[in-house]
């Protein structure tokens, strides 16, 4: 059952779904989140794409948080931390920057850890009762579990590199009765849930039981069927179940089978890409409450932003604790960060016109 059946649904008649199929679904702008899927009973997936269901009752709630239809970062930047961005601020808006690992790193992490530690020590002091992380198979399909043990956690450890409607997951966890939900998961992911919490509309589904949002750092996502057939198999010559583990390291895409790394420019994977990755300026999951990535730290490590408040508390509260260990980001990585932060929006802004095309507003000021 989704989250909204418990609730009482607005009166009042909004945009319903076929708004959301044209000026989303179907010119392929959707990044399958998970959020309307998530929140509303009358949504589902099919061939991967938000389908409705049954009978559409207009009351516009898959519209309005869907992070595709309409995006004021400004807005959204004020409700979070009182103020919008300025002008030098290009990776958002945070309190700290730092290169940090976990101590010790636990289960297959990806590159320093930091995610992992981050979550279970939130879990380990009530900051959460459960994190919502995105798990797979041997064969490299994804789906969201609701992670309740520090064990279950580390399970889920590193990167997945494909398009996960994780955000199922929340709903999934609410519907479990917990009430101090964490999630990690992309930019775009980061982008509905906040607007799910920051929006000023009626619909109450338990919103208020998201309690920390961990963004990971991402340029872009790939589509597993293309990737797994037609980079995997075809120009590796693997299997999925063959994999260890997918990197992208020196503007290499590798996938490293048996110790060995295959590898192609990752300029050469555009055709691998989920369509939908294309209209998304958000590098560092700018509206976290902590950002993690790899880029612009050595290697092992990971760069932190801790963003809010509760985001600053998490990364204080774990490098006190030990769980993980930090050192100064230096300026050159930094400036790396920033250097592909303003390439994902330059990206965007080339494909500014299809999404104006079909009735989107979106505000990315620079």
């Amino acid at each position: 059952m989704a989250a909204k059946e418990k609730y009482v649904e607005p009166t009042y008649l909004e945009c319903g779904f076929a708004e959301l199929d044209h000026k989303v679904v179907q010119p392929e702008l959707c990044c399958l989140c998970g959020n309307c899927i998530s929140f509303c009973p009358k949504i589902g997936q099919k061939d991967r794409k938000p389908t409705l269901l049954e009978y559409d009752p207009l009351c516009g709630l898959c519209y309005a948080y869907c992070p595709r239809s309409f995006f004021d970062r400004s807005h959204f930047e004020e409700k979070l931390f009182c103020r919008s961005r300025g002008v030098d601020e290009t990776l958002g808006i945070y309190k700290t920057a730092a290169a940090a690992r976990a101590t010790p790193a636990k289960g297959q992490v990806q590159d320093g850890g930091v995610v992992t530690a981050l979550l279970v020590h939130a879990l380990e002091t009530g900051v959460i009762d459960c994190a919502v992380v995105t798990t797979r198979n041997s064969r490299w399909q994804t789906g969201p579990r609701v992670a309740t043990t520090p064990e279950e956690i580390i399970a889920a450890a590193g990167t997945k590199y494909t398009i996960t409607s994780s955000v199922t997951g929340v709903q999934q966890a609410m519907d479990q009765g917990f009430t101090r939900i964490g999630f990690t998961g992309t930019p775009c992911q980061i982008q509905a849930l906040r607007k799910v919490q920051l929006l000023d509309e009626p619909y109450q589904f338990g919103q208020e039981k998201i309690a920390l949002l961990v963004g990971l750092f991402c340029m872009e996502n790939f589509d597993y069927p293309r990737l797994m057939q037609g980079l995997v198999k075809e120009t590796f010559g693997l299997e999925p179940v063959d994999v260890e583990r997918f990197e992208i390291q020196k503007g290499m895409f590798r996938a490293i089978s048996k110790g060995q790394a295959k590898e192609v420019p990752i300029e050469k994977t555009d055709e691998y890409l989920w369509k939908g990755c294309g209209p998304c300026f958000d590098f560092t999951a700018e509206l976290a409450d902590v950002s993690v990535g790899s880029v612009g730290s050595p290697q092992g490590w990971s760069t932190v932003l801790a963003r809010t408040e509760k985001g600053q508390g998490l990364y204080d509260s774990a490098l006190k604790s030990g769980a993980i260990e930090a050192k100064a980001v230096t300026e050159k990585g930094l400036a790396l960060v920033k250097r592909l932060a303003g390439q994902k929006v330059d990206r965007f802004d080339r494909n500014a016109e299809r999404m104006k095309s079909h009735g989107q507003k979106f505000d990315v000021k620079r």
